[in-house]
């Protein structure tokens, strides 16, 4: 076993650990005979050659990653993220790597979480390796091994670095910022269109690592007025701050506070890539629009360390937004200070500024330079600004007072390069006494900013100076990428909060709006892990500080997604352009990552109609309108589905307001529903009438179409025609037939009336032969009594009628006509069983005709019509 600060050589290897964010602890050879006795419960193994590679493997190794603040006094049990470089002077052989100590992570790696890999020199960019690990975990369940094959390069100069997913360390940020400087730099500016950029240090951490702070614009409405320094904030005093803006909202972006998560570092540097294009429309209004400030990394210190979760003193740094402190957490003290400032416009409290004499004496300093990095638009403003600083020397005391409130003034100059226009009737007003009171009064405009405690939480953000709060993180468990946002009780308020994680589903292919939790529960449950609460996270804690409603965390997976959305296309590109869908989830690769932070700039611009190529109009919802509706009829519904349950079970008061939000809805609907009857009540009794009248014809129309159906009358005409066949046998259909001699005939007359049984659609064969029998046997019993000395009746089911049958118990001489029903039961008449004779009584006779009905009577009628001219025939 070897163990070093630094590098690591063990079993001819030489393992690599003193590059910013690697984390291996020590390095164990695993002799190949013993490798496969471990006494390990094997959960899961799915690689295809590990099961075999006992007889191929040349080499193995137990590795040990660092605990976040390894070897102090904070150190805690998050091992998730590893980072390392390997070399061998051995080309071509393959080794087996066991990283044995990790945290619990079978969901995320039996859903195809694979490391990645890299080579220097040769294969430059990271890529997933290509055999999918196996891992294992052991009996008590509390070490997690993860072991994957690796084939060295045939360069033995060659290094080869593992990590957990793709790494974006601490150096990677400074030299990407580095390069984003020198490019800026080089650019002159134009136009008010062109690009403000700003780069600062808020604060070093507690390793001295720097806090970057990014701020990006246009040139409309820039003021002459730099921001405040404020206290114990901004150590490099040679960098100035930015230059404030008039009338612009800020949209604040940050990234990387817990290190282990970097699909987040991509996410925004795809957003500051699309931000900093020149080109694209989109990009030109959002810089318009507002003004962006961003942080890239939140926690440089835990980064570099190669944490997953911690800062240096084993601080879960998105649990302590509420009251972060200038000792232990530096950043997320700066991060705060920084979002009240721009809340307040700009403004702060004074224990909160840094010398404010001295800001005083920059603004009146005829030295000072409005825009220095950009000389072509200070030359060509050059008598405007000279103008602007004489008016502010000469203003006298008195009209200065005009303009304030309280006694510590400034004046905030606009800059306008069409006319130069001067705005004088802003006033800031600073109070020492809360430090979170802010007042405010603008007369330009008539916008009045009232006082806001800290105990309570602003029920409207329209008059804060924030626009929009997103932290960027990663997620290791649920799949996709999707936002958090807070829980409100207004619906208004609610559907506010959904649009934007909407319009990102319509903008991105890989984001899922299913698996976006707006729940209060999700507000203020409690870590496992730390046992702290999500209130102090930086969703919660500024729209408890600001109220503002558009308060985010945007989570993507490291590994993949449920599904990919359908993306319509922008309007500039035509609705019959040909899009490459793909219907199956992709592994997520930075440049994923990179294009969900891209899609952030159209679904800012989509909240407010302002995208100039939108996808909207080809969407299914056609508008923001739509799209708010759509919402709005998804979130009733919700409301309706579960009206007595709540998000956060130990909160009555919940229960209470989604019950009355409920019963408001319900009271609407049915005054709605009493309006309705009430407008058809006033129409009078002749629309009852028509309704009524349609509804009858109507309903006697289905009825002839239905008893018209073909496939009706073949089964019927089969039923029968195979109880005819088995005459004798079937009793219950003729329960007895005089010889064979009239057998004959009456068969043929069977037959007659099924051949025209077309001609008469609506009868069937049955409805034909019950009135032919039941016609002759009451014009026998009329012309001669003594014919029938009694007679028996059987009704038979057959499907919805019944068919009576006439049985007679005594023989007669004269022959009946073709078609006649009377008989004697001779011989075939005996055969008849005791069962149907019983069944055939008398008092089924009257039950028969009832059985009848309508239709029975009108078939009988035109029997009789045909009868009668056959006989005087």
């Amino acid at each position: 076993m070897a163990s070093t600060a630094e590098n690591i050589a063990c079993g001819g290897f030489v393992f690599f650990n003193n590059f910013d964010s690697a984390n291996l602890a020590r390095v164990e050879p695993v002799r190949i005979p013993e490798s496969f006795e471990k006494d390990v419960y094997e959960t899961e193994s799915k690689s295809t050659n590990s099961s075999n590679s006992k007889d191929t493997l040349d080499y193995e190794f137990n590795l040990w990653t660092k605990h976040d603040c390894h070897g102090t006094q904070f150190q805690n049990n998050n091992r998730t993220w590893f980072y390392f470089g390997v070399k061998s002077s051995r080309p071509s052989v393959s080794v087996k790597f066991n990283i044995v100590n990790l945290n619990k992570q079978v969901k995320m790696f039996s859903q195809g979480m694979c490391p990645v890999f890299k080579i220097v020199p040769g294969h430059l960019h990271w890529e997933r390796i290509r055999e999918r690990p196996t891992y294992t975990l052991d009996q008590r369940g509390n070490d997690f091994t993860l072991s994957f094959l690796y084939y060295t390069p045939e360069n033995s100069k060659a290094i080869t670095y593992f990590a957990f997913t793709y790494p974006f360390s601490y150096t990677d940020l400074q030299n990407y910022l580095s390069r984003i400087d020198v490019r800026m730099e080089k650019r002159s500016v134009i136009c008010r269109d062109d690009i403000y950029y700003h780069r600062e240090c808020a604060i070093k951490s507690l390793e001295d690592r720097r806090l970057d702070i990014l701020t990006i614009s246009s040139y409309h409405n820039i003021s002459m007025e730099r921001e405040d320094r404020l206290s114990n904030l901004f150590p490099e005093k040679s960098e100035e701050r930015p230059y404030k803006f008039h009338d612009k909202k800020v949209i604040f972006i940050s990234a990387r506070v817990h290190p282990g998560e970097t699909p987040s570092s991509f996410v925004l540097n795809g957003f500051l890539n699309f931000l900093l294009n020149r080109e694209d429309q989109i990009a030109i209004h959002l810089r318009r629009l507002y003004v962006f400030k961003l942080i890239p990394m939140l926690n440089p210190d835990g980064v570099a360390k190669g944490h997953y979760r911690m800062d240096t003193k084993g601080v879960n740094l998105n649990r302590v937004y509420l009251n972060p402190s200038e000792v232990d957490h530096p950043t997320i003290y700066a991060a705060r200070n920084l979002i009240k400032y721009y809340h307040n416009s700009y403004q702060l409290p004074s224990e909160l500024t840094d010398d404010l004499s001295n800001i005083n004496l920059q603004i009146m300093d005829s030295n000072v330079s409005i825009i220095n990095s950009t000389a072509s638009i200070a030359n060509a403003v050059r008598d405007t600004t000279t103008r602007l600083l004489q008016q502010v020397t000469f203003m006298s005391l008195d009209e200065k007072n005009r303009c304030a409130l309280d006694s510590s003034e400034k004046h905030l100059l606009t800059l306008d390069l069409d006319n130069a226009a001067i705005d004088e009737s802003e006033g800031l007003s600073k109070e020492g006494d809360k430090s979170e009171n802010v007042t405010e009064v603008r007369t330009s405009d008539k916008q009045a900013y009232t006082a806001v405690g800290m105990d309570e939480i602003p029920k409207s953000s329209d008059n804060s100076g924030l626009y929009l709060y997103i932290d960027l993180h990663g997620h290791a468990s649920k799949k996709g990428v999707f936002m958090y946002g807070n829980h409100f009780t207004d619906s208004e308020d609610t559907i506010a909060c959904m649009l934007l994680p909407k319009l990102m589903s319509i903008n991105n292919p890989h984001f899922h709006f299913t698996s976006c939790n707006f729940a209060e529960r999700n507000m203020y449950i409690i870590d496992k892990r730390d046992g702290m609460s999500r209130e102090g996270s930086g969703r919660v804690a500024v729209y408890k500080m600001t109220g503002l409603l558009r308060s985010y965390t945007l989570e993507c997976n490291y590994n993949s997604g449920r599904l990919v959305n359908m993306i319509p296309a922008r309007i500039r590109d035509g609705v019959n352009k040909t899009m490459n869908h793909v219907f199956v989830p992709p592994k997520y690769t930075p440049a994923v990552f990179e294009a969900v932070g891209a899609a952030l700039g159209p679904s800012i611009l989509d909240l407010n109609g302002n995208n100039p190529n939108s996808r909207l109009p080809n969407s299914q919802y056609r508008s923001l309108r739509g799209v708010k509706s759509h919402l709005n009829l998804t979130y009733v519904s919700n409301l309706s589905a579960s009206p007595g349950k709540s998000v956060r079970k130990d909160n009555e008061d919940t229960v209470a307001r989604s019950s009355g939000i409920l019963k408001e809805l319900e009271t609407r609907l049915n005054d709605a529903v009493t309006g309705a009857r009430n407008a058809i009540r006033s129409e009078g009794s002749l629309v009852k009438k028509c309704i009524l009248r349609r509804g009858a014809s109507f309903y006697t129309a289905v009825k002839r179409i239905k008893n018209s159906k073909k496939p009706r009358q073949t089964l019927t005409r089969r039923a029968l025609k195979n109880h005819c066949a088995n005459n004798v046998e079937n009793s219950a259909i003729i329960c007895a037939i005089k010889s064979e001699t009239e057998a004959k005939p009456f068969l043929k007359a069977i037959d007659r009336y099924r051949s025209s049984r077309s001609n008469a659609g609506s009868a069937t064969v049955s409805d034909t032969l019950e009135p032919r029998l039941s016609a002759s046997n009451n014009k026998k019993s009329t012309a001669t009594k003594t014919r029938v000395p009694s007679e028996e009746t059987a009704a038979v089911r057959q499907g919805a009628k019944r068919l009576k049958v006439i049985s007679f118990t005594r023989t007669f001489k004269p022959l009946p006509e073709v078609g006649e029903s009377s008989g004697a039961a001779g011989e075939t008449g005996a055969k008849v069983s005791p069962k149907v004779t019983r069944t055939c009584g008398k008092q089924s006779v009257k039950g028969a005709h009832d059985r009848a009905g309508i239709a029975t009577r009108k078939a009988e009628w035109v029997f009789q019509a045909e009868r009668s001219k056959k006989d005087c025939r």
